[in-house]
């Protein structure tokens, strides 16, 4: 009987650096953590010897590095995690390029000899014709550790210790980059509305990418709008399992891993209503959801997210639960070796 040995799967650092405060970043993080789960060998120098080649950033590397694969006829697989759509009403001037990045990010998605996607959604999006890829296109979430994202009734005390707030305080908190498509507009402005509430932001934009919508309605947030940067892992699930809402408003995702982070520590889910989550994570069901856009709409968020802080509305922090547990690392490990097997990927040498 022979031992299979385990895999070298190349996960070159390169530009990928630069993501490293992203959801891009935070899905490297993850796949290199079921890599080795799966008891393979997590290689980060395309000049050691590698079996597969995963490859997750839109940068210009990513193009030279399936070249070397090719090169070397070594598979990659290629992650979809942009798309157009999430790409608009991002940084300066990114609706001016918007299809300009699609185009680039179609060409990096038809190197991949497979191309994998977070959910069922953003496949719907890079399956279609303007994409032009040919290739098998695999669903595989980012995934949530929740051994480390959890519930924690002592989480509260310390949150507000952290932000020198009174044990009182009712605190809403969000997670993401500072852009108009995260919602952070609207946010501000339900903040705004609802004084007695503190809301907290976590996470940062470089200065130099803000926009100036997003920029002017920072610097004129009111009081009860507090900004901590980019924090800790450990400061981040004390806010999930410590606040009383999460607080999502994000215009598109592909999927959201700060949302599986906040469902798994039982955190009470307020989303904008979009498509990749109306049938995934069902309003009233797993989250709270509020429709639509435009001015009407921080008031409408206003109300819901009043009635969610009051408890006049269901309590669907076990179906949050149970929705994290279902994209467990230890299950997205389980399905990326079905697609290791799916597509012939196998030492060599």
């Amino acid at each position: 009987m022979t031992t299979r040995r385990p895999l070298r799967v190349l996960m070159p650092r390169g530009l990928s650096r630069i993501a490293g405060q992203s959801g891009i970043g935070a899905a490297i993080r993850h796949q290199e953590q079921i890599v080795r789960s799966l008891g393979h060998e997590v290689v980060t120098s395309p000049l050691r010897p590698f079996d597969v080649m995963h490859l997750n950033t839109p940068f210009p590397d990513t193009l030279l590095l399936s070249w070397w694969a090719r090169l070397r006829r070594r598979p990659v697989l290629m992650w979809a995690h942009s798309t157009e759509e999430d790409f608009r009403d991002s940084f300066t001037g990114a609706n001016r390029i918007a299809p300009l990045f699609r185009r680039w990010i179609a060409l990096l998605y038809r190197r991949g000899d497979a191309v994998i996607t977070p959910t069922d959604y953003s496949r719907s999006l890079v399956s279609q014709p303007k994409y032009g890829i040919r290739r098998r296109i695999h669903v595989l979430s980012n995934g949530v550790d929740t051994s480390y994202f959890r519930p924690d009734p002592s989480a509260r005390d310390r949150l507000r210790t952290s932000l020198g707030l009174p044990a009182d305080t009712r605190v809403v908190m969000s997670v993401g980059i500072q852009m108009v498509r995260k919602g952070i507009l609207d946010w501000v402005e339900v903040a705004r509305q609802m004084p007695g509430v503190t809301f907290v932001w976590y996470g940062r934009t470089d200065p130099r990418l803000i926009t100036k919508d997003v920029a002017a309605a920072i610097a004129s947030a009111p009081s009860n709008c507090l900004f901590p940067g980019y924090v800790s892992a450990e400061v981040l699930r004390d806010a999930y399992a410590g606040c009383d809402a999460f607080c999502f408003l994000t215009k598109e995702e592909t999927e959201g891993i700060v949302l599986l982070e906040a469902l798994a520590c039982g955190a009470p889910v307020l989303l904008r209503d979009i498509p990749i989550y109306h049938d995934w994570l069902p309003d009233g069901e797993v989250t709270h959801m509020v429709p639509g856009d435009g001015p009407a709409f921080p008031a409408a968020v206003r109300e819901k997210l009043g009635a969610l802080l009051s408890g006049d509305l269901a309590d669907l922090t076990a179906a949050g639960r149970a929705a994290a547990e279902d994209v467990d690392l230890g299950r997205v490990a389980e399905r990326l070796a079905g697609i290791y097997r799916a597509e012939g990927v196998q030492r060599k040498g």
